[in-house]
């Protein structure tokens, strides 16, 4: 009976570690528009609208790190937490670390990207998404205090999130 009770324990215990990290890759996603919320693993949520849609396209390689990016999530514009448009969400717990590797679609490189918390809809952080950065990739990583569910947005034009991990 012990040997079965500490199974169960580590397997829960695994499980629950596994749950608390995840990431969304471009690269793994479909082609094509996005016009309604979509679900994708490991919690992620994209928001989107017939009248405020975002999409997942080709793009020209790009290299951060070990990753290759050949595709992209396009917001296509701005978006908001209180309207919950164009905007991605991800749950988060104390401690974690948000990495965001992403750039902007616009020429002059001044469109920020916006990390809230979304259950308080307080800003976190503002990521300055500038269009070159490391072979054209912008990486930010930020450590949460709070448990929750995370989002990032544009309010000033279309952003390309290449992905975004959650770690310890």
């Amino acid at each position: 009976m012990k040997k079965i009770i500490a199974v169960l324990a580590a397997a829960f215990m695994f499980g629950t570690f596994a749950f608390a990290e995840g990431y969304i890759c471009a690269n793994d996603l479909e082609k094509g528009p996005i016009n309604a919320e979509r679900n994708e693993e490991d919690g992620f949520v994209l928001y989107a609208s017939a009248e405020k849609p975002m999409e997942v396209k080709k793009n020209d390689a790009k290299t951060y790190g070990e990753d290759t990016f050949t595709q992209v999530i396009s917001t296509k514009g701005s978006g908001s937490v209180k309207k919950m448009e164009r905007i991605i969400t991800f749950p988060v717990k104390a401690g974690e670390k948000i990495t965001i590797c992403c750039n902007n679609s616009g020429k002059n490189g001044s469109r920020p990207l916006h990390l809230v918390n979304v259950d308080t809809q307080a800003e976190i952080k503002l990521i300055p998404a500038t269009s070159m950065y490391e072979d054209g990739v912008y990486a930010d990583t930020t450590k949460v205090t709070e448990s929750g569910t995370y989002g990032v947005y544009s309010t000033s034009g279309g952003i390309y999130i290449y992905k975004i991990e959650i770690t310890k």
